[in-house]
């Protein structure tokens, strides 16, 4: 074994080497964005800028792949997949020295002793190979096209060619990144002004920012750093990892302007985020939690909007359909790459009843194009009744809704 490496939160290279203790927490968290950011090697930089020693880290990994090798070895179920291409003694030049016998029977000590509980990332909620693709294309088909909307056989072929490209396209993200997003020209624009005029940063209406500030924030899973659970929280961690300067630079993190897609989602998601902080005292949730809530649920429907606007699909029930099934897919899949908080991957698949989603759900209702935006809660109310009894519940959408006629001029109808 030559290199090990592992997307199980608790396996990850960072969180192992803040549990050893290699580097002070805060240190190891801001490095380790400025590598997803910069898009290099974390070992590299960490010998390269921390003055790490390839011996400790060598040491470290090694550790490392005894307890991965362990878990694998010992699962019931694992798929093995053989790439000769991919170039391992060339990426770190740390070679582990493991033999294969001693793995074993390291595993078979530690199976004895430990217990094998750690949760893997779910690639299912992402199907892009196969049988599981076939399986969510037929289902899609099931969904969104009717008798008014017949297709032919030739019609179908090229639907079925459309969803796997846009499918693959937003793949490349969760094959790219921990859960990083590409950023909107317009917000890398207000961003960069920002820093040039050294002036603090808000994320307020800048969801994508925003998202990839928690994916930075939620790098490194430990018992002494806890994840934002507010805006303003995400901003100070922001502000603490200085790393914007990064983020703004790296042009593989930028998207180039979508007009009227930038447009509605600023606008979405400042009108949602100011409906849900009034909402939210009314059903016991933190007005900072729920903004930061919106802020983050708008950026998978964006995504996949952005992904229409290119690879277009003309018949509207099918067209409606993807937005209502992929953006769940994408954010439920992106947020668990990037280890979101467990109550904000709740919300990304929807059918989980919280009283933060109930508050999310409320605030939704009354904007225009809300339907849109995806369901943060079931629609069952007697589901809902157990976190947010009706009277709680119709106070806070009273209040979403005089909170949006108050900011009436802000609204823009979208056909």
């Amino acid at each position: 074994m030559v290199f090990v490496s592992s997307q199980v939160p608790e396996e990850r290279f960072a969180t192992w080497l803040a549990q050893e203790g290699l580097l002070p927490l805060s240190r190891l968290q801001q490095i380790l964005g400025s590598s997803m950011l910069r898009r290099l090697l974390f070992t590299n930089v960490l010998m390269d800028e921390a003055g790490v020693s390839s011996q400790g880290l060598r040491s470290s990994l090694a550790r490392l792949a005894q307890t991965i090798s362990t878990r694998i070895l010992v699962a019931p179920r694992v798929r093995f997949v053989l790439d000769p291409t991919y170039p391992v003694r060339d990426l770190l030049h740390l070679d582990l020295n493991l033999e294969p016998n001693a793995l074993i029977m390291e595993a078979a000590r530690r199976s004895d002793e430990e217990r094998n509980d750690v949760d893997a990332v779910g690639e299912e909620l992402l199907p892009f190979r196969g049988d599981a693709f076939e399986e969510f294309f037929w289902s899609l088909i099931g969904e969104g096209v009717d008798g008014g909307e017949a297709v032919d056989g030739a019609e179908l072929v090229e639907l079925r060619t459309t969803v796997r490209n846009i499918m693959a396209t937003l793949a490349q993200w969760l094959a790219s990144s921990p859960g990083l997003v590409p950023m909107p020209a317009g917000q890398v624009a207000e961003l960069s002004e920002c820093l040039k005029a050294n002036r603090s940063i808000h994320l307020h209406g800048r969801p994508h920012s925003a998202w990839n500030q928690m994916v930075l924030s939620c790098s490194i899973r430990s018992s002494e750093l806890a994840p934002p659970t507010s805006i303003s929280q995400l901003e100070e961690t922001a502000n603490r990892l200085a790393l914007w300067r990064e983020m703004c630079s790296v042009t593989s993190w930028h998207r180039p302007p979508a007009g009227r897609l930038d447009d509605l989602t600023a606008s979405a998601v400042t009108q949602w985020a100011a409906a849900a902080s009034a909402a939210a005292p009314h059903l016991a949730v933190d007005p900072g939690t729920a903004a930061l809530a919106v802020h983050l649920m708008t950026v998978p429907t964006d995504l996949v909007l952005w992904v229409l606007g290119s690879l277009p699909v003309d018949h509207h029930r099918l067209r409606q359909t993807l937005l209502r099934r992929i953006p769940q897919r994408v954010g439920a899949g992106l947020a668990l790459l990037a280890d979101f908080p467990k109550e904000l991957r709740a919300l990304m698949v929807g059918s989980v009843p919280s009283a933060l989603g109930v508050c999310l759900h409320l605030a939704r209702e009354p904007l225009l194009a809300g339907s849109l935006w995806p369901a943060t809660a079931p629609e069952d109310d007697e589901a809902l009744e157990g976190v947010a009894p009706e009277h709680a519940r119709e106070l806070a959408a009273k209040a979403a809704r005089d909170m949006l006629e108050r900011r009436t001029p802000d609204r823009v109808a979208v056909g």
